[in-house]
């Protein structure tokens, strides 16, 4: 795989098959001759390098981190990166499957404990479900509670900011614009907050945004 090549440190990147080694034995008696082969062979041993290593492009864990961003785009995760951090590539490597599952419990689920960097048993999605009909136009929008999905996440003593941040902007790309999720981010071993509020508004660490 390619890499940054230190002035302290000069080396040339070795090729495995020299052009030396592909010309009749009449030219390699020249030593000019050979000066450019060597010469040649330096210049397109990077790009030889990457072109045997092309593989490891394609792995989100071994991907350079500058590579990252095509490799989000290709797999849907447009705005994913953002360091290169672990998480990212985890999240990366588990696009497709998270395609399959976007929208469900466990989807969600993932999705919020994988931006907050915390297991998935530390993050409760509750739903209250229930369907409603009217044999009258309008009649199933009355008498029914306004209740919403709540996600909470305990995280550690990592920054809750963030957390919050990561969390928000993974939710929302998880569930539709249709729905309304309520996330709770609070510090494990808190007391979640349980406090109902209107549909279609959205709580982030004690902050409700409508």
């Amino acid at each position: 795989m390619r890499g940054l090549i230190s002035e302290q440190e000069p080396g040339v990147l070795g090729v495995a098959a020299a052009l030396r080694q592909a010309i009749p034995a009449v030219y390699q008696e020249d030593p000019l001759f050979m000066d450019l082969c060597a010469a040649f062979d330096e210049v397109i041993a990077p790009l030889v390098t990457a072109v045997d290593c092309f593989d490891a492009y394609l792995d989100p864990y071994l991907a350079p981190e500058d590579f990252l961003p095509w490799l989000a785009d290709l797999v849907g995760c447009r705005g994913a990166v953002r360091q290169g951090a672990a998480a990212e590539r985890a999240q990366i490597a588990a696009a497709v499957r998270d395609h399959a599952l976007r929208g469900t419990p466990s989807g969600v689920r993932e999705a919020a404990a994988r931006a907050a960097g915390v297991p998935v048993e530390q993050v409760e999605l509750d739903d209250p479900g229930g369907t409603r009909w009217s044999t009258v136009p309008g009649g199933a929008d009355s008498g029914w509670p306004r209740t919403a999905p709540r996600v909470r996440v305990r995280v550690g003593e990592q920054d809750a900011q963030a957390a919050r941040s990561a969390v928000r902007a993974a939710i929302e790309e998880a569930a539709g614009v249709h729905c309304a999720i309520a996330v709770d981010v609070a510090e494990a071993g808190a007391a979640p907050n349980r406090r109902a509020r209107p549909q279609g508004a959205r709580t982030y660490g004690g902050t409700s945004e409508s």
